[in-house]
Parts: C-alpha cells; structure tokens; sequence
C-alpha cells in the first residue's frame, strides 16, 4: 500500500476509531482508540468519585462537551484522583482540541509517569504537529511502561514508516502490534508484506 494510502486510513482512523482500554484506554488509532478509563473501586465513594463516575459515563456516550464541564470540576476539587487529567484529554482529544489535549495530558504524566495512554495520545498530537523525535519518545515512553499496549506499537509503526521512513524498525512494530492482536488486522498484515517486499528488493540492489 502506498504512504498516501496509508496517511488517509490514518486520518480515517483519527476521526472515527476511538476505543481504549478500561484502566489503561488508547485511543490510536493507528492512531489510537479513545474510551474513557475508569478508576479503581474506592473504599468510601465521595462526592468527586461520584462526580468522575458520571463525566466517564458522559464521555462512554460522546457527550464530551458535558464530560469536560465535569472532570474540570473534578480535577480541580480532587486532582488525586486517578487518571482523571487522562480522561480530561481523551475528551479534548475527541473534540480535535489538541492545544488543551497536549496541556492536560502534560499534567496528567506529571501526576502519575506510569500513565502510558497520556504519552501515547501525546506522541499522536507531537506526530501530527510535526515533532517525529518527540512522538518517537512519547511512544517508546508508552510502550515501556505497558509492553502489551498494541495501539501504541502500531501507532510507533506508522512513524517508522511514512514519516521517519525507517523500514526495519517499522516492520518490528507492526509484527509485535499483530502478535497482540492475533493478526487480524488485514491493511497491517498487508503493509508487513509490502515492507518484506521493499526489504527484499533493497537488498538485492545493494548486493548488485
């Protein structure tokens, strides 16, 4: 498939996939998946749990507008609360806010460095504004701290290949993210075959 091809699938994947985890969410598609993360049970539900419990329902139902109003509320009163900052910038990241999306997931890894979806969502922002070293370490940071996170070794694939146009660690990272998924993706096992394809054929001119 041709990079242009595959930079539209990508902006097709942008608008229209967001799916991520319960408890560790994405939202790649390839670039992410977007689904609010929810919090662990808590001994005493308090009025700002309560609060949280709502805004991940509102943005579960795409009333994003509605979620936002609640998680400010709720990282203001009880910042501690957590992944509340990540959800705050899965919900700009749903409305294309990326200024207020990078902000919040900035703060969100200052309250918690283990949040491997903050640094994943802000490799996709640094990608898109052009920054590939920095989107190279947001992703690297992603896939450190969760080595199963599929969304973010297949985003870290995209980079290597149309925009750092590195093929061998390209290929690496389509070939984990397809072992995460039991290679189901047909348009990635496609672009593994024509990364093999372009390996091979490098090669024979190179020994010619």
């Amino acid at each position: 498939m041709s990079n242009c091809l595959k930079i539209i699938f990508i902006a097709f994947f942008i608008s229209a996939c967001q799916t991520v985890p319960i408890q560790e969410a994405s939202q790649v598609q390839p670039e992410a998946t977007i689904d609010p993360i929810l919090i662990p049970e808590a001994k005493a539900i308090d009025i700002n749990q309560k609060t949280y419990e709502e805004a991940v329902e509102a943005l579960k139902n795409n009333q994003i507008d509605f979620a936002i109003e609640l998680l400010i509320q709720v990282t203001t009163s009880a910042p501690e609360l957590e992944f509340a900052f990540t959800n705050l910038g899965l919900a700009y990241f749903k409305l294309e806010d990326f200024k207020q999306s990078e902000q919040t997931f900035q703060k969100a890894i200052s309250t918690n460095i283990y949040d491997s979806v903050s640094y994943n969502h802000l490799g996709i922002i640094q990608r898109l504004h052009g920054d590939f070293a920095n989107a190279k370490t947001s992703y690297e940071k992603a896939v450190s701290i969760n080595n199963d996170y599929a969304d973010a070794y297949l985003n870290l694939g995209i980079l290597y290949d149309i925009y750092l146009q590195d093929l061998n660690p390209a290929l690496k990272q389509y070939e984990k993210y397809q072992s995460l998924t039991n290679n189901e993706n047909k348009l990635v096992k496609g672009w593994i075959t024509d990364i093999q394809r372009q390996l091979k054929a490098n090669k024979k001119k190179t020994k010619g």
